[in-house]
């Protein structure tokens, strides 16, 4: 789940830096482990990188350096079997077709065995021979390569993870999310297909298709990942996150005084619950705006010690309450279980828990990293022996049907929630 963005200008007297940094930031999301920009001009390379966030690695005094009419930028999410070794992408590569300079950033995973240098060499070939490759190129990716005349997009062939492009004046821009694009203040042209591959010139934007394995796009970006000003392909993710909410609560109704959503990836679904229960809404839980996402955090221990000092009840609010806690997912059970019990420290009364996806029973390595079955704890348990680990009055799941009509009831990568895996006979 990283997050890749560059940026193509037309004419070669615009530094593209200025976009990829605002670009960037609107990313962070994706990945808080490491970050990289990398940009060209007049065979000119100059680039940051390093550990953890864009301003831990981005200051004042080395900002001036950072130059080139085209670039390329990525925030890494740290998979547990990643080499830690590894430099931060964009990968600087010399091509034997041509010794030129190419950057190459990449968001995903592949089956096949390929690695980063050998599709740089490809992608200076023609474009059959472009597109036979990437139709054979098995895996959850989005591809971003750059040179100083030329950037190449691509998004894996069963569309797993989400790319797309749009332009500001003279600059073409791809990222991840389309609100990198807006956040810049571009507009969003394309959401790319399965397989496709975007190449950007001075003079023009061709698209080619290569095989396509079908449309399988990751449904935990709906539910987690992305951001929720985000469209992915053509679906609204904060409608997707309303709808939700809506649909969980038919499916699992339940009455309160209060429904609160857990920040800040259950707050939407939230909102849902509320509008389709009646149940007035209330923001009873302060989120530490300093502290990341504990999903992303490596080990149990530091998960544990982040939840502590992560959220915070308003105990006025929450005071002889009854409240529906409506959250994203349940994965190991460690969040869910530390909130239900600094509710009932403040005074709440009974604590219903609306989760507003599937309960997560397989591990996952492709697109986010789900740790093996036995640490997940919906895996081999019942909704009710999850509900009494959890210490939680009530709990209900959104299903799966439910789920895929929220997200526009398309065919989707959901191998977590033990659904639709197209990897399964690979």
């Amino acid at each position: 789940m990283s997050g890749i963005f560059g940026v193509f200008s037309k004419k070669k007297n615009v530094n593209v830096f200025p976009t990829i940094y605002s670009g960037l930031f609107a990313l962070q999301h994706r990945g808080q482990d490491a970050m990289g920009v990398s940009l060209l001009e007049n065979e000119k390379l100059s680039e940051i990188k390093g550990r953890g966030l864009i301003t831990d690695n981005i200051k004042n005094d080395n900002i001036d350096r950072l130059e080139g009419y085209v670039g390329l930028s990525h925030v890494r999410y740290p998979f547990a079997d990643d080499d830690k070794s590894l430099l931060p992408m964009p990968w600087l590569f010399y091509p034997k077709r041509n010794r030129e300079k190419n950057l190459i950033a990449i968001d995903g995973k592949f089956i096949s065995n390929c690695d980063p240098e050998k599709i740089c060499e490809i992608l200076n070939g023609n474009i059959e021979e472009i597109k036979e490759f990437i139709g054979n190129l098995k895996g959850a990716y989005g591809i971003l390569y750059a040179k100083e005349d030329k950037m190449i997009a691509i998004r894996d062939p069963y569309g797993i993870k989400p790319l797309c492009y749009g332009h500001k004046d003279d600059e073409i821009i791809v990222s991840s999310e389309s609100c990198a694009i807006e956040a810049v203040g571009g507009k969003v042209d394309h959401f790319l297909k399965a397989g496709e591959i975007v190449v950007i010139d001075h003079k023009e934007i061709k698209t080619y298709a290569s095989k396509n394995y079908g449309y399988n796009p990751c449904i935990f970006e709906m539910v987690y990942t992305a951001r929720p000003d985000s469209v992915i392909d053509g679906v609204s993710v904060y409608e997707a996150r309303l709808k939700m909410g809506e649909i969980l609560y038919k499916e699992h109704p339940i009455k309160a005084d209060i429904v609160v959503g857990s920040p800040d990836s259950g707050v939407i679904a939230a909102l849902g619950f509320a509008k389709a229960s009646g149940i007035p809404y209330e923001s009873a839980i302060v989120r530490n705006k300093y502290i990341g996402r504990t999903f992303i955090l490596p080990t149990d221990d530091m998960r544990k010690k982040d939840i502590k000092i992560k959220l915070n009840p308003i105990r006025e609010i929450l005071r002889g309450k009854d409240v529906v806690l409506v959250d994203d997912s349940i994965v190991r059970g460690n969040t869910i279980k530390r909130v239900i019990e600094i509710l009932k420290e403040s005074g709440a009364g009974k604590i219903h828990i609306r989760i507003a996806s599937p309960p997560v029973v397989e591990s996952e390595s492709m697109t986010f990293d789900v740790p093996e079955k036995s640490k997940l704890i919906a895996s081999g348990r019942s909704v009710e022996e999850v509900r009494k680990i959890i210490g939680a009055d009530s709990l209900g799941y959104i299903s799966l049907d439910g789920l895929h009509k929220a997200c526009g009831d398309k065919v989707y990568y959901e191998r977590c929630f033990g659904g639709s895996n197209p990897f399964k006979e690979d």
